[in-house]
């Protein structure tokens, strides 16, 4: 990437200015999610979008046949940890432990969203579990979540999780720049 103002060059994996006047300056992250049109449009009605011209075509339905071509990539503990599109195909929900960071990782295959969200709460680890396409429930209090990290039903209603920020990238791409990442499987 190359800002437009500087004309620094920047890593989007690490986040980081390589060339220019900002070379070694760290951004800062924050969650964001990649996902179809059509899931985005439902999720939020009311959007409106920049239309601008495309310059790469390859971003079309059959890009994403291929999840084990994509993980999504956080950090942990101590480093780097990361979970393949095609871990997350097989649940739409994963409890996952970074070396001491409980993180909850949600995914729709139809929209291709995977979500990262922190599983402490009030002093409390959760433990989540699927109960529908959309949906998650804690094992702690029964509590049912939405894919937006917010409590629907039950004792936790109108709480909602911290997002943790997750990086979508090609998995080849992502151990290029985090050789050490370790990946999380299904237990």
């Amino acid at each position: 990437m190359m800002d437009t103002e500087s004309k620094s060059l920047w890593s989007h994996l690490l986040g980081l200015g390589m060339e220019g006047k900002h070379k070694g300056v760290r951004l800062k992250t924050l969650p964001s999610d990649m996902l179809t049109w059509s899931a985005w449009k439902s999720e939020f009605p009311d959007t409106t979008v920049l239309n601008m011209s495309r310059t790469n075509r390859n971003y079309t339905d059959e890009f994403y046949k291929t999840p084990e071509r994509f993980v999504v990539g956080f950090l942990g503990g101590h480093g780097m940890y990361h979970v393949s599109f095609a871990t997350l195909r097989k649940t739409s929900v994963m409890n996952l432990d970074a070396r001491g960071v409980a993180v909850v990782a949600t995914f729709d295959s139809d929209s291709t969203s995977a979500r990262l969200f922190k599983r402490k709460l009030a002093d409390r680890v959760l433990t989540f579990e699927s109960v529908g396409k959309q949906q998650f429930k804690d094992k702690q209090t029964g509590s049912t979540w939405d894919r937006s990290g917010k409590a629907v039903d039950g004792e936790m209603k109108g709480q909602t999780l911290v997002p943790h920020v997750g990086i979508i990238s090609f998995r080849k791409a992502w151990m290029t720049f985090h050789p050490r990442s370790k990946e999380l499987t299904l237990d």
